[in-house]
């Protein structure tokens, strides 16, 4: 099992969030994926968690600005830049 930042799937810390940000070199969907991921591996204790889908990420980065102090991310944006990244 890889280690997680987070300690639980209920709640996220501005100390975890700038985590996850530094972790993915400050790019904030790329953290949000790895959040959700992380979330995946917590809340199902499987070794190979499912890939997050779209939803997660989308749940994962509001917690992660949500806990920055930042505005709700946009679904529809986040699914964009989620599907230019895989087309890349």
């Amino acid at each position: 099992m890889t280690s997680t930042i987070i300690a639980s799937v209920d709640t996220i810390s501005l100390k975890d969030a700038l985590a996850y940000l530094d972790s993915a070199d400050g790019d904030e969907l790329g953290a949000a994926y790895a959040l959700a991921s992380d979330r995946n591996l917590l809340d199902g204790g499987d070794a190979e968690p499912d890939e997050p889908d779209e939803p997660e990420v989308h749940h994962a980065l509001f917690l992660l600005r949500r806990a920055r102090g930042l505005s709700a991310p946009s679904f529809d944006l986040m699914r964009i830049q989620l599907r230019q990244r895989i087309a890349a």
